[in-house]
């Protein structure tokens, strides 16, 4: 049997966006069939809202993933340019 380990934050995070992009992806492609039958602009408005909705919380992850990978990068970078300079002294 194997044993289940941690996940790692990359991968976690990743899977989150990877699920949150597809769920964005079904769920905003369901509001574009209700919005093409839609004939009322009450019902359009909240099509509207609900994309609004849907596109803020999948930004907020993006913003969480975008993060991730700039602070991977500038602990690499920096842990790097120490390592150059130690080895210059």
């Amino acid at each position: 049997m194997e044993e289940k380990r941690p996940m790692d934050p990359t991968r976690r995070l990743l899977r989150v966006f990877g699920v949150k992009v597809t769920d964005y992806e079904e769920r905003t492609a369901a509001l574009l069939e209700r919005a093409a039958a839609a004939t009322q602009p009450d019902e359009m408005l909240q099509l509207a809202a609900e994309a609004i909705d849907l596109t803020a919380d999948l930004n907020s992850r993006l913003r969480d993933m975008t993060t991730h990978v700039l602070d991977t990068q500038a602990r690499v970078l920096t842990e790097l340019r120490a390592t150059i300079d130690a080895r210059r002294e």
